[in-house]
């Protein structure tokens, strides 16, 4: 049996000793290997399946790590990942203790740095770039950005600083259409006339049919770009918006043609300013249901049968913010919703659907989404923010400066908070408690049930004040006991108890049952009690914690700046306080229920500790 291409390839250099023919099949071969492991594992399928040829034309031409690559956002360096030795390690992708799911500089020096959220890496790049160029040094710097990173302003800064300066990067416009939904506004036109304008493809031809023969030196070369740019001001309205900032452009190139990305990349490697390659290419290239469905298949659930199911029933939580957020907008015609290029992650398909014209996608712009919703509540609209967790972070500024100074009623709902499973370190949602407390008149509230979220938008609504409402990635219980009526900082006893009380924000109820359960074994009778918000505390709700002699407090969330930090400050010094949080750390790769363990929210190493540390 002839061996496979991809068996000889553990290392660039292995790359670079085949033919064009092999490299061919090897991007055959990584394609399959891509669908069987992904499957499996869980993971990024579709992003990666369409940059099998970029990538391997990149490693052919350029020599990593000595040439820096920045994946941005970096969910598709898979095929970066196997072409640097780390095949073996697929089975563990996005496991504990496993090969994560971005780059990581831990785990590769071909990994320049850690990537997880998007539009970061011509930023990342020119600083890598100028670093280089202070000192001589005359290797490549490149930056793999795809088109929907491009809808947020931080990439317009980097370039604005790199056309001036000249810094000597290059920047690989993955084009695909794309960023997890379809990509929306200015840019995403811009970018379509670009692709489509036949006088411009012509013209692009030919000057790249030049430089792929190589028959004209450096001089030509330059003089065929000054014809070309004054041919497009001659015949075209205006030029396009890369070229108007002053960044060199080339393009579009077809992504899947690896001759023809190889002359390219082998044209322009020793490019001395900041060049713009615009690559076309195909999203889920090779799978024939990823093709068809790009945004179901960008990332793809576990299959393996050694991955335990979730048993638990019921709606996600993303699932019942959109179904509540869609109820109130029938009877409440003020109701806008924003979000961040998260459409069907935040749970809004079926509400862009229904209220088109009271839906707003602005792409990945986490700051114009709060600023822009800032606008509309000034204008009387009722606008609520749907964007997860670790994202609102890029947005902290315009969250409290727009927003919180003037208290204009913009509601804030955080899906992904809390202990996030899969994506590791740069998607956990643990610090928006701390981060959002610090905003003087901040309301933050977590719902108990699906009930609960009902209720607390249809009161947010009401209270016109800027409101965050956070809920894990997970699935909402099912609890039938949950309290009718909400009032502004005060929380609710779930269960009464004269031992102590476990006291939970939101998530952790059935961790809490469980606990309170296993502690009645031991003759400890525990209350159970539900903050409902973290942000106003009622001085009611320190006097009724202060009439328990243990309490154990479970935050999904870091120590410091945290609800446990709040409580030890206000708690009756004689009492026991038992405060169970994520500590001072950035919790990495597992499952939702293996995070849980780790941090010691396990009912039974809880009970434990409980029976070790409290009265």
């Amino acid at each position: 049996m002839n061996k496979s291409i991809l068996s000889m390839v553990n290392t660039p250099s292995d790359l670079k000793k085949l033919s064009l023919s092999e490299m061919s099949l090897l991007s055959e071969e990584i394609r399959t290997f891509l669908i069987d492991n992904v499957s499996k594992t869980g993971g990024h399928l579709a992003p990666n399946l369409g940059v099998v040829e970029l990538t391997i034309a990149l490693h052919y031409v350029f020599d990593s790590p000595s040439d820096a690559f920045i994946w941005d956002v970096g969910h598709q360096s898979y095929v970066h990942k196997i072409l640097t030795g780390r095949k073996d390690k697929f089975p563990t992708l996005r496991k504990k203790n496993g090969m994560s799911g971005y780059p990581s500089p831990a785990e590769s020096e071909h990994d320049i740095v850690h990537a997880g959220h998007s539009s970061t890496s011509v930023s990342l790049g020119v600083g890598i770039a100028t670093a280089k160029k202070i000192n001589a040094d005359e290797s490549a710097t490149v930056a793999i950005i795809g088109d929907g990173s491009f809808t947020s302003g931080m990439v317009y800064e980097a370039l604005n600083d790199a056309s001036w300066r000249e810094v000597p990067l290059l920047i690989i416009l993955n084009d695909n259409k794309m960023s997890i939904s379809e990509n929306v506004g200015g840019i995403a036109k811009h970018l379509n006339i670009l692709r489509t304008n036949k006088m411009y493809l012509s013209l692009k031809r030919e000057v790249s049919g030049v430089l792929s023969h190589n028959l004209v030196g450096r001089w030509i070369h330059e003089m065929l770009f000054a014809i070309k740019l004054s041919i497009k001001k001659r015949f075209f309205s205006r030029q396009n918006i890369f070229e108007n900032l002053g960044v060199r452009y080339l393009g579009p190139f077809d992504g899947h043609n690896l001759s023809q990305l190889i002359t390219l990349f082998e044209e322009v490697k020793n490019h001395k300013t900041t060049l713009l390659l615009h690559i076309l290419t195909q999203k889920g290239r090779g799978s024939e249901d990823a093709l068809k469905d790009p945004i179901n298949y960008h990332g793809v659930s576990a299959k393996d049968d050694s991955i335990p199911l979730n048993p638990k029933k019921g709606k996600s939580w993303s699932n019942v913010f959109g179904d509540a957020v869609c109820a109130l907008a029938e009877k409440d015609k003020d109701i806008v919703v924003l979000t961040a290029a998260m459409r069907e992650g935040t749970g809004l398909l079926n509400y862009s659907k229904k209220f088109s014209n009271r839906f707003i996608d602005v792409g990945i712009a986490e700051q114009h989404a709060v600023t822009c919703a800032t606008g509309l509540a000034i204008q009387g609209k009722k606008p609520i923010v749907a964007i997860y967790s670790t994202f609102l972070q890029r947005a902290f500024d315009q969250v409290l400066h727009d927003v919180a100074i003037a208290e204009y009623p913009v509601i804030f709902c955080l899906d992904r908070s809390g202990l996030v499973p899969g994506d590791g370190k740069t998607h956990q949602g643990v610090f928006d408690i701390a981060y959002l407390r610090v905003i003087p008149k901040m309301i933050i509230m977590s719902p108990l049930t699906e009930f609960e979220l009902q209720l607390m938008l249809q009161q947010a609504l009401i209270w016109k004040k800027p409101v965050v409402i956070r809920y894990p990635k997970d699935i909402a219980p099912i609890w039938d006991q949950a309290p009718k009526d909400l009032i502004l900082g005060q929380g609710v006893e779930l269960v009464e108890g004269d031992d102590g009380v476990i006291v939970i924000f939101g998530s952790l109820l059935e961790e809490a049952l469980m606990t309170q359960t296993l502690l009645k074994n031991h003759q400890k009778n525990y209350a159970i009690y539900h903050l409902r918000f973290a942000k106003p505390i009622n001085d009611s709700v320190i006097d009724y914690l202060n009439t328990k002699k243990n309490i154990v407090l479970l935050e999904e969330g870091v120590a410091t700046g945290g609800i446990g930090e709040y409580l030890q400050n206000k708690i009756d010094k004689n009492t026991s306080l038992l405060i169970k949080n994520v500590g001072d750390q950035f919790p990495s790769t597992d499952t939702r229920e293996g995070l849980l363990l780790d941090f010691g929210f396990e009912a039974k190493s809880l009970v434990q500790e409980i029976l070790n540390n409290l009265h």
